[in-house]
């Protein structure tokens, strides 16, 4: 049996005896982590212009764009561009606008510490997020 539930605005008290229930049943409940195009739509919107054009390349690139790509000007540094992406998935899920389990959308290519190669983008989220892209900037 699947069922799913959605709740708009729940009043506090409503709120509290239904994350109640949940949490007794925690070990019977799956946590959908899906990125829809509802949810992509309020990350892509919450997004500042910086992070939003590191998603809008990679979604146009086919998943991924280099940071040359991302530079303005060859030595610019893009140190602080990608420091939303994680802080904007942690504000959509203290909103409960999706929950806590979500994967960030777009990482960081690269050797780790230092400069990105690039970001990238799943594959299987770039319709979704084009969509999200769309209904934010019509």
């Amino acid at each position: 049996m699947r069922i799913t539930v959605t709740v708009d605005e729940p009043t506090p008290e409503f709120q509290t005896k239904l994350l109640a229930l949940l949490t007794d049943h925690a070990q019977d409940v799956e946590t959908d982590t899906t990125w829809t195009e509802e949810r992509a739509t309020h990350y892509y919107r919450m997004l500042p212009a910086r992070a939003r054009r590191i998603v809008k390349e990679a979604v146009q690139r086919g998943g991924m764009v280099p940071a040359d790509a991302l530079r303005d000007n060859p030595d610019d540094s893009l140190r602080g561009h990608s420091a939303p992406l994680s802080r904007i998935l942690q504000r959509g899920k203290m909103l409960r606008r999706w929950p806590e389990a979500m994967t960030q959308p777009v990482t960081g290519v690269g050797p780790g510490f230092g400069k990105v190669e690039g970001y990238e983008i799943q594959a299987d989220l770039i319709d979704t997020f084009q969509a999200a892209i769309y209904n934010v900037e019509k």
